[in-house]
């Protein structure tokens, strides 16, 4: 029989080890992948997972507890599927810079379990990434400058607008939004 250098042995397990606490520490739970458009809500999902920053990775966004729970700023709501995905409600319920309708009714959970109902796409179905020049991006100004709101920016907008709404209501949010930096950034993408 012959024996296996311990060693080896060794350094393989660690390699391993230190692979799957890699991986697990990228994100703090299992996500799903997020197909272009669905009638299924995700529970778990990985935004910005193509990001062009140096510096920050994915977010892990738990989609279940932002749709069902009572996260809206004002504490006492839901935040509603509109929030986010503005394109499904009708154009009469839009508010600027939001120009783009594709439902005749407001989504909701009840909405998505008729048949026939549309499915919802994702962020990435109309927000591409920065660079990419298949479709025009919606442009918006933002701090006087005129800016392309890829996905990136699209994912930024909406969640500032929402933590900074919440911190403002309930000032003991700061630390659990947005932890020791101002922007918060750390506490939702993972460092590359």
């Amino acid at each position: 029989m012959k024996r296996f250098p311990i060693g080896l042995t060794f350094a393989l397990s660690v390699s391993a080890l230190l692979a799957v606490m890699g991986a697990a520490g990228r994100t703090s739970f299992r996500t799903q992948q997020t197909p272009k458009e669905s009638k299924e809500q995700p529970k778990k999902v990985k935004l910005d997972s193509d990001s062009l920053d140096d510096k920050w990775g994915e977010v892990a966004f738990d989609h279940e507890t932002h749709s069902v729970r009572k996260y809206n700023p004002d504490g006492a709501s839901v935040t509603p599927c509109t929030f986010c995905h503005h394109t499904d409600q009708p154009k009469d319920s839009l508010n600027a810079p939001l120009v783009t309708s594709e439902r005749s009714v407001a989504l909701t959970a009840d909405v998505l379990k008729d048949a026939a109902a549309t499915p919802v796409k994702t962020c990435r179905g109309c927000h591409l990434q920065a660079g990419d020049d298949s479709k025009e991006l919606p442009v918006v100004t933002k701090d006087g400058k005129r800016v392309k709101v890829d996905n990136e920016n699209a994912y930024h907008i909406n969640c500032f607008h929402c933590h900074d709404a919440a911190i403002k209501a309930k000032s003991e949010l700061a630390a659990k939004i947005s932890g020791s930096d101002p922007k918060g950034c750390g506490k939702c993408h993972v460092a590359k």
